[in-house]
């Protein structure tokens, strides 16, 4: 653990993997309440079509992933207020729209573009300290407005047409949760990788609501799965020399499968002894 923390770009790596999977990991739980699972796949998705547009006309990646996360959550709340429109046929068509548009402009691009394989899987080497003060930042966002919007949120994920009659500002509440995960989904990118991204958001969640007894107990029990992933993930693919994102995902189906099996166990113990 310790050889980790003598390099910078490793000790980054670490920290890196260690905010994403916080801020993920507190988001999972809304995204699994909500069953609106595939939200992160298609972020994820849409950043492909951003990073790209960014490596073709030569522009700060961070800032264009940032603009076309909010104009995806944008575009997902307006069209998916219509009645005859389904928020996951939205966010479909805009997946699939934005990697069309993506290797249509990596196409015009000559030679090899290793940013693209670093942003698809993931790649410690590519975080700064730049990134993990956004990471930072944007983790205390995440903290304040699940604290500030607790009583808003719980309602809005387990019934959002009965929330409205509680006085829930179900509009602003939907809005501003999905602009928050999108752009979670572009700033961790770097690490997990686009298309392993979605496990963060959904996995922790889970394993959390295998054990929990309210949202609150969810919500400590996912930041730990979280913490214990990224750490655990991110040393081993250090001393076996594999991608760290990668690891970080399967380490997280691990820890899901024990979580699944001790609360079997536990379950059926139970049905024993009545």
């Amino acid at each position: 653990m310790m050889e980790i923390l003598k390099y910078p770009f490793l000790r980054n790596g670490l920290i890196g993997a260690i905010l994403a999977g916080l801020g993920s990991s507190l988001l999972s739980n809304f995204i699994v309440l909500k069953k609106m699972e595939f939200i992160g796949e298609g972020a994820a998705h849409v950043a492909f079509g951003a990073i790209a547009f960014a490596l073709f006309f030569n522009l700060n990646m961070n800032v264009i992933s940032l603009i076309v996360a909010i104009v995806f959550a944008v575009a997902i709340h307006i069209l998916g207020k219509k009645e005859k429109v389904q928020e996951n046929s939205v966010i479909g068509m805009l997946l699939t729209l934005s990697m069309a548009v993506g290797i249509i402009l990596l196409s015009f691009k000559k030679g090899y573009v290793p940013e693209i394989d670093s942003f698809l899987f993931g790649d410690v080497l590519m975080i700064n300290n730049e990134d993990l003060k956004f990471l930072f930042i944007f983790d205390l966002i995440i903290i304040f407005y699940i604290i500030f919007f607790n009583k808003e949120l719980k309602y809005y994920a387990y019934n959002q047409k009965l929330s409205q009659i509680f006085g829930v500002p179900v509009d602003f509440i939907n809005l501003s949760f999905l602009i928050i995960t999108s752009i979670t989904i572009v700033i961790s990118a770097k690490i997990i990788g686009i298309i392993l991204i979605t496990s963060l958001l959904i996995t922790p969640g889970v394993i959390g609501k295998l054990f929990a007894k309210s949202i609150n107990q969810m919500i400590l029990i996912s930041l730990i799965i979280g913490f214990v992933s990224s750490v655990l993930g991110f040393i081993a693919s250090y001393y076996f020399d594999i991608p760290s994102g990668p690891t970080i995902v399967v380490t997280l189906f691990v820890l899901f499968i024990i979580s699944y099996i001790i609360k079997r166990v536990y379950l059926l113990k139970n049905k024993e002894s009545v």
